[in-house]
């Protein structure tokens, strides 16, 4: 499928607008602060409460949490799967040796090896080794996500977590929000009627541009995407740091031209719009 590509001009690997704050970075120990302040604000709201009480009349969700375990950093994938539990949802995980291809084209391997198939789970939970998150997490993660009607969704970064873009930091007095962007990791999340159109993911080695793609095609499907504040990620490491950028760059930009899609940074990396607000 393409699309119209009248949107802006291709400038999103080449503009630096939208880039986080690293507040982790420069200032580490206004970091902590601003999450121990935005914590405090929230669970005085009690939105988080409200949000689990409207769940637990809820179905429960089946979820395949799928993952890539890389060689150079045993155990960690593990330790990320032990803390996904949920005390509602059915939760079954493929995790994957990394093999020689990139991120998604590994993903898909780990559903081609899941218990079910595809299409019997609710969502669909791509996760990375290096990140780190509250004992509820998954529970509220998908609570909030379906109160806001979110089909392509992730968690926000923790102002102490390496981040990409200053719209994946929280925003002050949101539990969840409506975007026109949803980044491919360190976790996403994609609901069920998304499927047919997102998997199998477009090929590529590094990835860049897979979310931009995303942006389009929810666009173009009317679906919602979104950021949830209310249950943050912490990204251990730094981003970008392990391969050449450079031919990740021109990789996206060729994928994206393949596909007919051109946004511009500007339209996809606004703050979004609060759903949900405390």
């Amino acid at each position: 499928m393409t699309f119209d590509a009248t949107i802006g001009p291709p400038d999103f690997f080449s503009s630096e607008l939208g880039l986080a704050r690293q507040y982790k970075i420069r200032y580490p120990r206004l970091a902590l602060l601003l999450d121990r302040a935005y914590d405090a604000g929230m669970a005085a709201s009690g939105v988080v409460g409200r949000i689990r009480q409207n769940a637990a009349t809820a179905t429960a969700r089946r979820i395949l949490i799928a993952g890539v375990e890389s060689p150079s950093r045993p155990g960690e994938m593990t330790r990320v799967i032990a803390g996904l539990t949920s005390a509602r949802h059915q939760i079954e995980t493929s995790i994957v040796a990394m093999g020689d291809r990139g991120k998604f084209a590994n993903v898909e391997v780990a559903i081609a090896a899941a218990p079910s198939p595809l299409a019997s789970y609710d969502w669909l939970v791509i996760v990375d080794d290096d990140i780190d998150f509250a004992p509820t997490f998954l529970d509220d993660f998908v609570a909030a996500s379906e109160a806001a009607d979110l089909a392509i969704a992730q968690p926000a970064h923790r102002f102490d977590s390496y981040a990409n873009y200053r719209l994946t930091h929280r925003r002050w007095g949101s539990m969840v929000r409506h975007t026109r962007f949803v980044e491919i990791g360190p976790l996403t999340a994609l609901r069920r009627d998304t499927y047919a159109d997102l998997v199998p993911f477009p090929a590529s080695r590094w990835c860049y541009g897979i979310d931009v793609y995303w942006s389009a095609l929810a666009t173009a499907r009317g679906w919602r995407m979104g950021v949830v504040d209310g249950a943050p990620i912490r990204h251990l490491r730094p981003v970008a740091t392990a391969y050449d950028s450079a031919g990740a760059v021109a990789e996206g930009r060729a994928m994206l031209a393949r596909l007919g899609v051109s946004l511009d940074r500007a339209s996809v990396l606004g703050p979004g719009r609060i759903a949900i607000g405390w």
